[in-house]
């Protein structure tokens, strides 16, 4: 049968699984840590060499039981790599988690600041996303402003797992947005982004050519025989695409990172809202980081530190009905600075001395959690959709979040196809592409 390797390569596991590409089908599913980042104050780096043997060590693994054609791999947007002309690396990985960009020198603005001062009115008319300090284009910007470079090249993580072989200098739009530099509507880096970074810098950014479909991105050479890798894909859109989601779909992500999204013919323009490119010359309308489980996670091991007992346990336990008490307390999640709804950090309000008992206190935090995504589907705007698809997280499989959400949206829910999102969106493309 016709197989292909699947590889989603996340900020803390690699799944992997084996594809019939006839069916799309999956077998031999395998989970393991990635590299932690190595971090230094606010700099978040994982060595490039670290990062190849590790992919390799994946692919061998497999190869060594296994004849398969193709590899096909969703991966983390947000990080990069910079290379020369030749595509050997000027930087370590850089994740998604550092930070450095945000670091002032002193009595001076940080590179945060003065690109955030340029393009605050114009990044997301651009880009189509929301200006965040933790966009790659932020931290190449305050790295040139450190390093002096004629020319350098951008790859994103799937671009650079392609050294590991031999590079076709092709990337997927979904990744290539992801760095901040695309032009959503042009669907190449954009002119205006780039003239800034070459005004003050005196450094060019090249990049690979930016592919709407899937395209060979490179290939490798197992046990002697040629391996195609395909353009990697987003994992957020790849979640979407895996749990189900179509043109008549809500789709409701709870891991991190968290999301509502709508795929779409053409996106409208909402004030809350992203724009990010799906497949199939489709868009996604979505609303991300959305605090989720990296909170959620946080409030559990401060519980468990107070008490010894298990949070999750406590949280689990909340009824439908104690939900409809109207005078709970009311949390408000945005613990981190890109949250949406950031202000000056988390809070419990409404507070009294009828409610507050740690049963109140518990019902308040998972219906606040829960209002979060009702307000963020009201935020889209988009109207006619026919059901809610719930995946990601722990607290996807909870039927009183399900019911919940029903009751407030008037929308059916129901829970993600079954398997793994990112992997299922995988064996999706894998099986129209092969």
């Amino acid at each position: 049968m016709p197989t292909s390797l699947l590889l989603d390569f996340g900020a803390t596991r690699i799944k992997a699984a084996l594809c019939d590409t006839n069916n799309g089908n999956l077998f031999e599913i395998k989970s393991r840590l990635s590299i932690p980042p190595v971090q230094k104050g606010v700099v978040f780096e994982i060595p490039f060499k670290a990062l190849l043997k590790d992919f390799l060590s994946v692919c061998e693994e497999y190869a060594k039981q296994y004849d398969f054609t193709d590899i096909f791999i969703c991966c983390q947007m947000h990080g990069f790599v910079l290379t020369d002309e030749t595509d050997q690396p000027l930087t370590e990985y850089v994740s998604w988690q550092d930070d450095s960009a945000s670091v002032a020198p002193l009595g001076k603005p940080s590179s945060w600041e003065l690109f955030k001062e340029e393009f605050s009115d114009s990044f997301k008319e651009i880009t189509g996303l929301r200006l965040r300090a933790g966009f790659p284009v932020v931290k190449i910007w305050d790295f040139l402003r450190k390093n002096h470079y004629e020319k350098v090249k951008v790859l994103s993580l799937g671009e650079a797992l392609c050294l590991a072989g031999k590079s076709f200098h092709q990337a997927h739009i979904t990744m290539s947005a992801g760095s901040g530099c695309l032009d959503f509507n042009t669907k190449h880096p954009s002119k205006k982004i780039l003239d800034f970074i070459k005004l003050h810098t005196g450094t060019h950014l090249e990049f690979n050519e930016v592919a709407q479909e899937l395209k060979p991105a490179g290939e490798i050479v197992l046990h002697g025989k040629k391996v195609c890798i395909w353009t990697a894909v987003g994992d957020h859109q790849c979640a979407v695409l895996g749990a189900g989601n179509n043109l008549d779909s809500l789709s409701v992500n709870l891991g991190t990172g968290s999301q509502v999204s709508a795929i779409c013919t053409v996106s409208p323009d909402i004030v809350q809202a992203e724009r990010r490119h799906f497949f199939d010359g489709q868009e996604l309308l979505t609303i991300t980081h959305i605090p989720a489980g990296r909170v959620l996670a946080a409030l559990m091991s401060f519980y468990t530190q107070l008490t010894g007992r298990d949070g999750w346990r406590k949280f689990n336990d909340v009824s439908v009905d104690e939900l409809q008490n109207s005078k709970l307390p009311v949390f408000n999640l945005a613990l981190f600075t890109d949250a949406w709804g950031y202000e000056n950090g988390g809070a419990i309000t409404s507070l009294t001395l009828e409610n507050l008992s740690e049963n109140a206190l518990w019902a308040g935090l998972f219906r606040s959690f829960a209002m979060q995504y009702v307000r963020a589907l009201d935020n889209l705007k988009i109207p006619g959709r026919k059901e809610i698809i719930l995946s990601g997280g722990k607290l996807s499989q909870s039927n009183v979040l399900l019911h919940y959400l029903n009751k407030k949206t008037g929308i059916p829910v129901r829970l993600a196809n079954m398997g793994d999102e990112t992997l299922v969106g995988l064996a999706e493309l894998a099986k129209k592409y092969c």
